[in-house]
C-alpha cells in the first residue's frame, strides 16, 4: 500500500494503461497506416495481429473502469458500511473535476490562441483521427468560460470538445455510484452475493456496455477478499498469452470489422461489436489485474519507485496527451515536413516529452486536491468515514 493507502501495483496498472492510450493516440495522429485501425485492408500494420494490444487504447480505457470497480469497491465490501459508501459518493465529483477542470482550461487557453495545428497536421499526414478535434473558430477568450464550464459538467453530459479524452468521465462518473451501491448491497448480503452481482452485471451489459466492466472489478473484490496462492510460472504464461490475445481484438473503425487474426470473429462484430468488444477487453482486463496482484515478482517490483511514479502521473498523461498531440506534436510535424523518419521520431519525442511535462504539474495538482476535498469534506458529518 501506498502512503494514501492505494494497492501501489495496481497504480502502475493504471499507469501502464494511461501509457498505452498515449501510444495509441500518437500513433492515430502521425503514423496511422501503421496502427491500422482507421485503415482497411493495410499490408503492414499492427491491427489484426496480437502486437496491437500494445497500442489499443480501448481496451486500455476497459483496464481504468475494471481498476476503478475493484478499488471503490474495496473498502465497502470488507466494511459494509452505509456511512462510508455516502462519503465516497459525496467527495467523487470534487475528486474528479479537480484535474479535469484544469486541463480543460489549459485546452481553452491553447483554443483562444488559437494554438491548435491538428487540422493542418491532419491533411498532411493524412489522419482521419486527427482532424476531428477542434474544428469551429476560435472565439478568443470566451473559449476559457466554455472549457471550464465543460471540464465542471461532462461528467454529467459526456460533452469532450475541448478533450477528447474526457468521453470516458460520464462512465466514471455514473460506475463510480454503480459500484458503491452494488457493493453496499453485496455486503449485506448472508447470501447470494454473485448471483446478486451477476444479475447487476447482465443488467448494465444490456443497459450500457461501459458500465459492466465496473461490476466485474467489485466481483474482482470479492473473491479478492480470501487468500489466494501465488501465481507462477505456466500460470503467468498463460495469463500473458491470454492478455495480448484479448487486448490485441478491435474492429476497424472504418470498415466496421474485425481483420488479421480476429477476422473469424467477424459474425459475432456484425451482431454486437460494441459488446463484444467490451466483453473481450473486460477479460484481459481482468487477467492483467489478477496478473499484477497475484505474481509476486511483479507485484513486488511493481510497488517500488517505478510503479509509484507510474500511478502517480497517470490521470495527467490521460488527461494531457489530446493537448499536447493536438498542438506541439502537430506544430513539430508540420515544420519538419518532408524530412521522413526524422519527422516521425521528433514528433513522437515531443508527443511523450510534452505530456510528461504537463502531467507533471497536473499531478501534483491532483495530489493536493484530493487531500483538500478530504479533509474539506470529513469536517461534516462525514467525518471518520
Amino acid at each position: 500500500m501506498t502512503a494514501r493507502g492505494k494497492l501501489a501495483e495496481l497504480e502502475a496498472l493504471r499507469g501502464i494503461a494511461a501509457l498505452v492510450v498515449l501510444l495509441h493516440h500518437t500513433m492515430l495522429g502521425f503514423t496511422p497506416q501503421l496502427h491500422g485501425m482507421t485503415y482497411p485492408d493495410q499490408a503492414i500494420t499492427l491491427f489484426g495481429t496480437p502486437a496491437f494490444a500494445l497500442v489499443n487504447g480501448s481496451a486500455a480505457v476497459i483496464v481504468f473502469f475494471v481498476l476503478s470497480g475493484y478499488v471503490l469497491s474495496l473498502n465497502v465490501l470488507r466494511s459494509g458500511s452505509a456511512r462510508l459508501a455516502a462519503s465516497s459518493a459525496l467527495k467523487r465529483w470534487p475528486r474528479l473535476a479537480g484535474p479535469v477542470i484544469l486541463t480543460n482550461l489549459m485546452a481553452g487557453l491553447v483554443m483562444a490562441g488559437p494554438g491548435f495545428a491538428n487540422r493542418e497536421a491532419a491533411a498532411m499526414v493524412p489522419s482521419v483521427w486527427l482532424g476531428w478535434f477542434y474544428t469551429w473558430p476560435s472565439a478568443g477568450w470566451l473559449e476559457i468560460p466554455h472549457s471550464l464550464w465543460e471540464g465542471a459538467t461532462t461528467f454529467f453530459t459526456g460533452q469532450s470538445f475541448y478533450n477528447s479524452s474526457l468521453w470516458t468521465m460520464v462512465y466514471e462518473f455514473a460506475g463510480s455510484f454503480l459500484v458503491l451501491a452494488s457493493a453496499l448491497a453485496v455486503a449485506k448480503l448472508p447470501r447470494g452475493r454473485w448471483a446478486c452481482l451477476a444479475v447487476i452485471g447482465l443488467g448494465t451489459l444490456w443497459l450500457s456496455p461501459y458500465l459492466a466492466p465496473f461490476i466485474v472489478g467489485v466481483g474482482l473484490a470479492l473473491r479478492d477478499r480470501t487468500p489466494h496462492a501465488d501465481w507462477r510460472g505456466a500460470k503467468i504464461a498463460l495469463a500473458l498469452v491470454l492478455i495480448v490475445l484479448l487486448g490485441g481484438y478491435h474492429e476497424n473503425i472504418m470498415s466496421g470489422r474485425p481483420e488479421g487474426l480476429y477476422s473469424g470473429l467477424g459474425p459475432l462484430t456484425a451482431m454486437d461489436p460494441l459488446r463484444l468488444r467490451v466483453i473481450l477487453h473486460t477479460l484481459m482486463a481482468c487477467l492483467a489485474l489478477l496478473l499484477f496482484r497475484r505474481a509476486t515478482f511483479l507485484r513486488t517490483a511493481m510497488s517500488g519507485r517505478v510503479g509509484r511514479t507510474l500511478g502517480f502521473l497517470s490521470f495527467g498523461i490521460y488527461l494531457c496527451q489530446v493537448l499536447v498531440i493536438c498542438s506541439v506534436s502537430s506544430l513539430t510535424y508540420l515544420a519538419l515536413e518532408g524530412q521522413g523518419l526524422l519527422q516521425i521520431g521528433a514528433t513522437f519525442a515531443v508527443t511523450g516529452a510534452g505530456t510528461l511535462a504537463l502531467a507533471v504539474p497536473v499531478a501534483l495538482f491532483d495530489h493536493w486536491w484530493v487531500r483538500q476535498v478530504g479533509r474539506t469534506l470529513s469536517r461534516g458529518p462525514w467525518r471518520g468515514a
